[in-house]
């Protein structure tokens, strides 16, 4: 380590901006949506896409880049990451047609996948164990204020003549050179790991079985577009999917087993707390994004609503989830899963409180006054779900497995991410499309039916993670109650 003293505040604050922009990116393009539709004619397949190809190059990334990083890279990544970051906000932002803006998706993605794990890293090398829960909170804050910011001003630059639809993504501009230039100032000091370099062990055969598997997963979702010309066979990548999928989990268990690292540790899924987070991740992770995109799509298309402030109404869920998260740090040691269980049916019925007040005789204007409380219940809800789950998920893994573990989570909340605004996403554009219209033209009532179904498909998600919660809770009431047989069981 240089002798240089590191600005540990600054490095925290850098570290959880860079994380929230990149997780602003999984759903800010849908502010968009609209706009491009407009400009480009992707059509849904095209769309989805978009939407699809930032997503899975992240997932895609992660692992990988978080074994070079463990390997005494972490500084080369986190340049690479930034530098490429930057390239490909530039590349969408002056894409001629859709097929560019795809290409400079999927970079954007491999850009998120090489600095997320470094800047989690980073957060986990500076600080001690006595101090990382507190800095993790810091940096939760960060990448809850960044996320708030993100839609309302993408929605602004859109709505601005000059840029149109290309302003949700000169964002990415400003943010690269500013993030370069903190890179620069910021990080030398902090050096490579202690470990020094060593060879990475990446099972790379293993990334290709796993991104195969996943790309396969979302095949018929993009292209179901519910006109005439949809291939029935593209079902069948599904089975495909389960079977790469199963080959994927084979060569984990096998490398594992003799010394190696693979892209998942089999041990880890094999502690009930830390399967059962997982589990929650993949199931909570797929709804909101999905709720999200409808909404935003809803309220421009049906309800004329500038994409300014189709991203503003949303705002107030991320001040909420700030409070949300605190509170659940601060109670998740007494309650558990029953804070994850109570923030899933705040999101819940803010959920249908939205869809009931969309299906009002009310004018536009009194929803926009209405939807910001029911966002706001919305924003503590998801806050405590996900800092009390973070937390439960990694409670009894070993510290030496800490790396992994994280690795498997992040991995985890991507391809549900993926896999939510894929499902979200065919089920809004199928309904407009296959009713031979298009997001441009389509009358009000159309719109809120796509509305409807997309919110349902969301809803499946979240009632999936509502019986994962309770499944877990009642393993840790019965695990209490054999630890201490004259504990009552609720």
């Amino acid at each position: 380590m240089p002798t240089t003293v590191v600005n540990r505040p600054a490095v925290l604050l850098l570290c959880g901006t860079t994380a929230g922009f990149l997780l602003l990116d999984i759903h800010k393009v849908s502010i968009a949506v609209p706009a491009i539709e407009r400009a480009l004619r992707p059509g849904p397949a095209g769309i989805q896409l978009i939407q699809a190809a930032y997503v899975v190059c992240f997932a895609i990334t992660l692992v990988p880049a978080g074994r070079i990083g463990d390997a005494g890279r972490r500084l080369a990544l986190v340049y690479a990451g930034a530098y490429l970051y930057l390239a490909a906000g530039v590349l969408c932002a002056v894409a001629p047609t859709s097929g560019v803006v795809i290409a400079g998706r999927a970079l954007l993605g491999v850009a998120a996948g090489l600095l997320m794990p470094q800047v989690m890293g980073i957060v986990q090398q500076l600080f001690p164990a006595a101090e990382r829960g507190k800095a993790f909170g810091v940096y939760g804050m960060c990448v809850s204020v960044a996320t708030a910011l993100g839609p309302s001003l993408g929605g602004l630059l859109v709505t601005t003549p000059l840029l149109g639809w290309r302003g949700v993504f000169v964002m990415n501009v400003p943010v690269g050179i500013a993030l370069i230039v903190a890179v620069r100032t910021l990080l030398p000091a902090v050096g490579r790991d202690q470990g020094g370099r060593r060879p990475p062990d990446i099972d790379v055969i293993g990334v290709v079985l796993g991104s195969l598997a996943l790309v396969a997963l979302l095949t018929p979702l993009i292209l179901t577009t519910g006109r005439p010309s949809d291939v029935d066979a593209r079902w069948l990548a599904l089975v495909l999917a389960v079977v790469l999928a199963a080959l994927f989990s084979a060569r984990s268990r096998r490398r594992v087993a003799a010394g190696r690292s693979g892209v998942i540790d089999p041990a880890l899924l094999r502690i009930p707390s830390f399967r059962n987070g997982v589990l929650v991740s993949l199931t909570w992770f797929a709804a909101g994004p999905g709720v999200a995109l409808a909404l935003t799509v809803y309220l421009q298309e049906a309800r004329g609503v500038t994409p300014f402030l189709a991203g503003l109404v949303v705002l107030p869920s991320s001040a909420t989830s700030v409070l949300g998260a605190w509170l659940g740090g601060r109670h998740v040691a007494r309650l558990g899963r029953v804070l994850t269980g109570t923030g899933m049916l705040l999101v819940l019925a803010g959920t249908l409180g939205t869809l009931a007040l969309l299906h009002s005789d009310l004018s536009t204007a009194a929803v926009l006054a209405v939807i910001p409380a029911l966002q706001l219940v919305q924003g503590l809800g998801g806050g405590l779900v996900v800092s009390p789950n973070h937390s439960m998920t990694l409670v009894d893994v070993p510290p030496a497995q800490g790396s992994a573990a994280g690795a498997i989570g992040q991995l985890g909340q991507r391809v549900s991410n993926s896999t939510g605004v894929a499902a979200a996403s065919m089920a809004y554009y199928s309904t407009i499309y296959g009713a031979g219209s298009t997001l441009t033209d389509a009358p009000a009532a159309l719109h809120r039916d796509a509305l409807d179904r997309a919110t349902a498909v969301a809803g499946l998600f979240l009632c999936a993670a509502l019986v994962v919660v309770v499944v877990d809770l009642r393993r840790r009431s019965r695990a209490r109650h054999e630890v201490n047989p004259t504990v009552a069981t609720p």
